[in-house]
């Protein structure tokens, strides 16, 4: 039976947000790869905040992301935090014995 992992055929980078430094900049952890889905999107979602955002991106990933980590799409300069993106949203999906499958999430 195939798995949805079998679909994640692009390489996307993320990293930890620790903590911030003395000036107020964002200090991350190792930026690690992970298998992904990248499609573009046009969908207005909510946060966990309840602000309205347009996402411009949802990825598909087995990674162990949350909203406290950064993306970087593939191809981008991981070395330039200003490039990186920060989810607004993120879905787990679990089979039927409660197993995260994937995740889900907007950008």
């Amino acid at each position: 039976m195939a798995s949805p992992s079998d679909r994640f055929r692009q390489v996307i980078s993320y990293a930890l947000v620790l903590g911030r430094d003395a000036h107020g900049k964002p200090t991350l952890g190792p930026v690690s790869p992970a298998r992904a889905r990248v499609q573009p999107s046009r969908r207005l979602i909510r946060d966990a905040a309840g602000n309205e955002h347009l996402a411009s991106h949802v990825i598909y990933t087995e990674a162990p992301l949350t909203l406290q980590h950064r993306l970087w799409l593939q191809g981008e300069d991981v070395s330039d935090f200003n490039r990186a993106r920060r989810p607004v949203a993120v879905d787990e999906l679990v089979d039927g014995a409660g197993v995260v499958r994937f995740r889900k999430m907007w950008l």
